[in-house]
């Protein structure tokens, strides 16, 4: 029995430690960007297409700027098939 504690209490140990750490992993991928492109709605949902690819815009609701080249500021998190903005603020910019 104690042999067996001696070989399950690392890998337990280990295993807390990486749970642990996950969460904190993929908050330091999200950064806050200011993004350029036009916004469009693509199968039911507003995406940001910029010169850096396709984003997922989440937030207040942006459709008044839909088919307009915006200005974005938000916290990008990755993702896949693409990454995510959670705008913090949005601006029509003159063509």
């Amino acid at each position: 029995m104690a042999k067996r504690l001696t070989i399950l209490l690392p890998a337990l140990v280990l295993i807390l430690a990486f749970l642990s750490a996950a969460p904190l992993t993929h908050a330091a991928a999200a950064r806050e960007e200011h993004l350029f492109g036009w916004l469009l709605r693509k199968d039911k949902v507003l995406v940001l297409r910029a010169d850096s690819g396709d984003y997922l815009v989440t937030g207040p609701d942006l459709s008044k700027l839909e088919g307009k080249m915006v200005e974005i500021t938000g916290i990008v998190t990755p993702g896949d098939p693409r990454d995510t903005v959670l705008v913090e603020s949005a601006r029509e910019l003159d063509e």
